[in-house]
């Protein structure tokens, strides 16, 4: 259990439109729930949309004393996932924010994982990521993410990590099962 780590950020706009994301809020939780991590992050760029009413961030949040540079941000997320498994939603938007890799067999990525997707296309054909908001209602009962309130980080890190536990046993054991068989055909 303490090898599980849950992360989630928010993002801002920067550039002419604030089409392009910036790393604005980082979060990390562990398997029961607590805050490892939960800081504001000084935006290198110019904000041009704060996307408050998603991200709950404000100018006052990443000028403040308490906001971390970018750099020594992601240096610390860094270390502190180090050998860890990693838990969240849509996982690859966070991992690029933060400018971060890490190993694929310790991602818990709940926007791929099948039995949490939905077939869309013709027949069904392609696998689509349902929203966390959606997913946390229908396995867990509970609410977050509620229409008209800002998004909190912390809330989507536990809720990931929840989702994860909910589901655990099967996830871990599927995993193995194609360990074991991509393995067995390596050697023949």
């Amino acid at each position: 259990k303490s090898k599980y780590l849950a992360l989630d950020c928010e993002m801002v706009g920067i550039g002419s439109e604030g089409k392009q994301s910036a790393l604005a809020r980082v979060s990390l939780s562990d398997w029961y729930g607590e805050v490892v991590l939960d800081t504001f992050v000084k935006v290198p760029s110019r904000v041009t949309d704060f996307r408050t009413h998603v991200s709950g961030v404000t100018a006052k949040h990443l000028h403040s004393d308490d906001a971390m540079e970018l750099h020594a941000c992601r240096k610390k997320v860094a270390e502190i996932l180090k050998d860890k498994v990693l838990v969240g939603h849509a996982l690859k938007n966070d991992l690029q924010a933060l400018l971060l890799d890490h190993p694929k067999e310790d991602i818990r990525d709940t926007a791929k994982y099948r039995p949490f997707q939905r077939a869309s296309g013709r027949n069904g054909g392609k696998w689509r990521p349902r929203k966390l908001r959606d997913l946390v209602k229908e396995h867990l009962n509970i609410d977050i993410q509620v229409v008209g309130q800002a998004h909190d980080s912390t809330e989507d890190a536990r809720a990931s990590m929840d989702l994860f536990k909910h589901v655990r046993e099967v996830w871990e054991k599927e995993l193995k099962r194609q360990a074991t068989s991509t393995s067995g055909k390596k050697r023949k």
